[in-house]
């Protein structure tokens, strides 16, 4: 697969430490149409179903159908 045309144009890095929505988002095609946002928390503490309902939320903001939750501790 050829993600977004470039290997620069093929991921992005855009969130911060503790901004609680999207940390990165990866342009499935050449055109950039279709995206998989990305978001990554670590902690001690168990996700609960309000951050999943707030990375959907933020799936929304971004025009994006697909995402990856990914938590570690």
């Amino acid at each position: 697969m050829r993600y977004g045309g470039t290997l620069r144009d093929a991921g992005q890095a855009i969130g911060k430490s503790g901004d609680e929505e999207i940390d990165g988002i990866i342009k499935e095609d050449r055109l950039g149409l279709d995206i998989i946002c990305i978001e990554a928390r670590s902690g001690d503490y168990i996700v609960g179903h309000s951050e999943i309902q707030k990375f959907a939320g933020a799936l929304q903001g971004y025009s994006a159908n697909k995402g990856v939750f990914y938590y570690y501790f």
